[in-house]
C-alpha cells in the first residue's frame, strides 16, 4: 500500500470506529469467538500500539504468529530475542520472552515505545536514527523506503552487535531490512528463527535467497490489515 493510500485507510478506519463504538459494535466483535469477527475488530486498530497490544497482537500474519508463539512457548519464557523495528509485537514479544533487545530509528514513536515498556524490565529499547548523508554521496546503508534514499542506517543495523549471545528469535521489520538480515544470519541460534515481514515485496527476494536458511513463506490476512500480505520466516536448513 502506498503512504497516501495507507494514511486515507488509516483516517478513514478511525473515523469508523468512532460510529462503531456508539453503535456498539467493537463490543459484539469483542465478544464473538468467531475467527472472521476477530481479525474484524482489529481492523479498528490499525496503527494503533494500545488497541494492538491490548489484543495481545503483533503485526504479523496470523500463520507467522502461531508458529512464533509455539517456539516461544517451547522455550518457556526464556527465549532471547532481537527486534528491528518497535511497536506492538515488542509488547506482545515481551508477555513471552526471557529478554527483548528492540531497536527503533524514529524519533517520535521511539519515544512513544519508551513509554510503553518502561516498566518492563526484561526489554531494551534502544533509539538509533538514521544518519543523512551529504548531497550526491550515496547510504552506505540505503533503506529503499520512500523518503528514505539519503539516510544512512548503518547504525542501526549493527546495533544487534551491541548486544552479546545468540538469539532465539530475530525479528526484521523496520528498515533497511536486507542489510538487517545479514547482520541477523551469524547471530540467529542453531534452531533459532527470523521473522522477516513484508515479503510480498520483491526488493526483498535477493536478500532472503542469499540468507542460506530455509524460508517459509506464509501468505494471509494479518491483524488491522484489509487486505493479505506474507510474513516469511527462515531458519537454518538441517545440518
Amino acid at each position: 500500500m502506498a503512504p497516501s493510500a495507507r494514511a486515507t485507510y488509516v483516517a478513514a478506519s478511525r473515523g469508523v470506529r468512532a460510529a462503531a463504538e456508539r453503535l456498539h459494535v467493537i463490543e459484539k466483535l469483542e465478544s464473538s469467538d468467531r475467527k472472521w469477527a476477530r481479525h474484524a475488530r482489529t481492523l479498528f486498530a490499525i496503527h494503533d500500539v494500545d488497541d494492538l497490544s491490548a489484543l495481545d497482537l503483533p503485526w504479523w500474519v496470523y500463520g507467522a504468529i502461531e508458529r512464533v508463539e509455539a517456539l516461544l512457548a517451547a522455550r518457556e519464557g526464556k527465549a532471547r530475542v532481537f527486534e528491528y523495528g518497535s511497536g506492538a509485537s515488542t509488547i506482545w514479544l515481551a508477555r513471552r520472552a526471557g529478554d527483548v533487545y528492540s531497536v527503533e530509528h524514529h524519533d517520535g514513536f521511539s519515544q512513544l515505545m519508551a513509554t510503553k515498556v518502561a516498566d518492563l524490565p526484561h526489554v531494551s529499547l534502544r533509539h538509533v536514527p538514521a544518519v543523512s548523508v551529504p548531497a550526491g554521496e550515496r547510504p552506505a546503508t540505503p533503506s529503499r523506503r520512500h523518503g528514505h534514499r539519503d539516510l544512512d542506517f548503518t547504525d542501526y543495523v549493527r546495533t544487534i552487535d551491541a548486544v552479546d549471545g545468540e538469539f532465539d528469535l530475530i525479528v526484521v521489520d523496520g528498515r533497511a531490512r536486507e542489510a538487517c538480515l545479514v547482520a541477523a544470519v551469524p547471530r540467529l541460534a542453531p534452531d533459532g528463527m527470523v521473522v522477516f515481514d513484508n515479503t510480498n515485496r520483491r526488493r526483498y527476494q535477493d536478500a532472503i535467497a542469499a540468507s542460506g536458511l530455509r524460508a517459509e513463506r506464509i501468505r494471509g490476512a494479518a491483524p488491522s490489515l484489509p487486505y493479505p500480505t506474507e510474513t516469511t520466516l527462515l531458519t537454518r536448513p538441517p545440518a
